[in-house]
């Protein structure tokens, strides 16, 4: 029964702009700490702790360790959804608007997103895309269509450095 469902599912945590920025910050600030750029669950419990002092009005589930540690793991998806976007030909990136897509161009995007690829366009916009499997969707880079991630350089500063060469 969907009612029944729905009356038992667990409120979710809502996130402000400013709160995942303080979350961030303090990451960052405790990024030294982590060795590989995964923090420890003693951190995400600070980070919980922090967060409910510093806004104590917070909407939604009380953020705990576990969803703070949640919120990191969508951050980094959200991260590396972006990262894939800038190098993708064809796409064009910018800091705040996303990927820009304008009506025209609106099922590349929802390709991309499907991960169903193909060769299709022309000019600018000519992209070549391969089948994958479906593991292989991008839903993480769905938020980025026309609006950008203000996050994205602190957390490429605590992303490991990839050596090329």
């Amino acid at each position: 029964n969907p009612t029944t469902l729905k009356k038992s599912r667990k409120p979710s945590a809502k996130w402000t702009l400013d709160e995942e920025t303080a979350f961030i910050d303090f990451l960052l600030s405790q990024f030294s700490a982590s060795g590989d750029g995964n923090p420890r669950k003693a951190t995400f419990n600070e980070a919980a702790t922090l967060s409910k002092k510093k806004f104590p009005k917070a909407l939604g589930a009380e953020k705990t360790g576990d969803v703070c540690r949640s919120k990191w793991m969508a951050l980094k998806a959200a991260y590396h959804a972006v990262v894939d976007i800038k190098n993708m030909s064809g796409f064009t990136w910018s800091d705040d608007q996303g990927v820009g897509v304008t009506l025209k161009h609106n099922d590349v995007w929802e390709r991309y997103l499907k991960a169903i690829f193909f060769t299709i366009g022309s000019g600018v916009f000519q992209l070549t895309f391969k089948l994958v499997h479906s593991s292989q969707w991008h839903p993480a880079a769905r938020p980025f269509k026309n609006k950008g991630f203000k996050h994205f350089h602190t957390i490429e500063r605590m992303m490991p450095k990839i050596s090329k060469g």
